[in-house]
């Protein structure tokens, strides 16, 4: 009698065992925006946008019943201490790191040491990296910290896949696994990797784990929100990093956008919403029935975009229409007014259409943002005051003179290996050889020479013998 009581506890307790969450079935997971604060300084700047990408991977994971802990360092200016602390006291089993959000999936932070230095010291069973840079040299990225597994390009779904595999729910192994590279026998393991052409399969990005009131576009205040309704471009420029998202230009349906646009003012009561598309205009059509639809459902909000000078052109008509729906600001794609030097870029556009596109801005009431490159493959004395003397003539605000960086994975970047055949060159390194390609001066001499010009068709030719040229270098507005 004593022996069957004593198998129906240990049947019981066995049962029991099963149904209760195991810590080794890898359930606990911890995804990190880390800060992008490095101590080494990129030429990029650090914006406080949201991590769509994070968020919609913490939206599919939580949906699957994981115990989900999410945390923005970057917009909360926290710093290692404090990072490995928030990650020590969740005990995750998977930490999941990005280098690089979706906003700066084109254009990176290049210094990362502090996100690897972060991943050898946190305390969990498997990390994960995914970003722009794992993306365009995973063997670099496994060079330089102890992470498990790197995922490239969009990673949404194949960050799913590993969360499962590592908890003994995926039906495969590795291998079977788009995007994903590991580490076997010694070598690393690149699998190739796969667009996500059903953009609307994703879910909602899970807003309510981040901190809303702390996002900003710097311009137009708060509450603010960027939102996502396509991805990839079609376009070619010699300088744009189009790992994450190559090939196909692949859009949201206009339900979606809308779906989310209401959620973000009902639940947060957004003001300005940025569309972080990478070229928001290519499709008129479509631009046109998101308008509607933002008017018959009447929200009320201002937004902004990036554009192509050719696609505002073509969407003349449509201009109207894009500022009754809210639209106060359009990015244009500038980069230079010269044809010798947007010829060299493969820009495919010219300064005439630049002009069209700057006229139609005036004529419709809103305002352009203009992204201008400096030392671009092309460029010399005579570019330099031509795109200067454009900018003057239609008294353009541009905050910045952006140089160049020749990013891995783009085109710019294989120019610069054959320029410094012998140079190991990656992202460490990648930002002295900003503005060095294919250029009559170096970047130094460059920026001397269009402050100087600047500055005759501000104050005149011989502007440095004007007492108002002094006034201004006194009270710190040259630049």
């Amino acid at each position: 009698m004593l022996i069957k009581c004593y198998n129906a506890s240990y049947i019981l307790i066995l049962f029991l065992y099963i149904l209760m969450p195991s810590q080794d079935k890898n359930n606990k997971i911890f995804l990190l925006v880390p800060n992008f604060r490095a101590e080494k300084k990129s030429i990029m700047s650090v914006r406080a946008r949201q991590p769509l990408s994070e968020v919609i991977i913490a939206s599919i994971l939580r949906e699957a019943g994981y115990e989900i802990r999410f945390l923005d360092a970057n917009v909360l200016n926290y710093y290692d201490e404090k990072i490995l602390q928030a990650i020590s006291d969740f005990h995750p089993d998977v930490l999941i790191v990005t280098t690089a959000i979706i906003d700066r999936w084109e254009c990176p932070n290049s210094h990362i040491n502090n996100i690897f230095r972060l991943i050898d010291h946190a305390a969990a069973k498997y990390k994960v990296i995914t970003g722009s840079h794992g993306t365009t040299m995973p063997q670099w990225v496994f060079e330089s910290c102890q992470v498990d597994y790197v995922i490239r390009g969009e990673p949404e779904l194949a960050t799913k896949k590993i969360v499962d595999f590592l908890a003994g729910n995926f039906n495969g192994g590795l291998s079977e696994i788009a995007g994903l590279s590991y580490r076997q026998d010694g070598a690393i393991i690149n699998n190739l990797s796969e667009r996500i052409s059903d953009l609307d399969s994703l879910p909602m990005p899970a807003y309510d784990l981040l901190p809303m009131d702390k996002y900003s576009d710097g311009s137009y205040g708060q509450p603010f929100s960027i939102i996502m309704t396509s991805r990839g471009c079609p376009y070619e420029c010699v300088f744009c990093l189009k790992a994450m998202m190559p090939g196909r230009y692949i859009v949201r349906s206009v339900d979606r956008v809308i779906e989310e646009l209401e959620y973000l003012i009902n639940n947060f009561q957004i003001k300005y919403i940025f569309f972080q598309d990478w070229e928001f205009f290519i499709d008129g059509h479509r631009v046109e029935r998101i308008c509607e639809a933002i008017i018959a459902k009447n929200l009320k909000f201002f937004w902004g975009a990036n554009a192509r000078a050719t696609d505002i052109i073509k969407g003349e008509k449509l201009m109207p229409l894009v500022k009754q729906a809210g639209c106060i600001k359009i990015n244009l794609g500038m980069e230079s007014a010269s044809n010798r030097v947007l010829t060299r870029v493969n820009k495919k556009i010219t300064q005439t259409d630049l002009q069209q596109a700057i006229d139609i801005f005036k004529k419709s009431g809103i305002e352009g943002g203009y992204c201008v490159l400096l030392n671009a493959p092309g460029e010399n004395r005579e570019t330099i005051r031509e795109t200067l003397g454009f900018i003057f003539k239609n008294n353009l605000s541009v905050k910045k003179f952006m140089p160049v960086i020749p990013y891995p994975g783009t085109a710019l970047f294989e120019l610069i290996k054959r320029n410094f055949p012998h140079r190991e060159l990656n992202w460490n390194n990648v930002e002295k050889y900003a503005g060095l390609t294919e250029t009559e001066l170096s970047p130094f001499l460059s920026l001397l020479y269009l402050r100087n010009y600047k500055n005759q068709l501000r104050y005149g030719r011989w502007y440095w013998l004007k007492p108002i040229f002094w006034r201004q270098v006194v009270f710190k507005k040259i630049v």
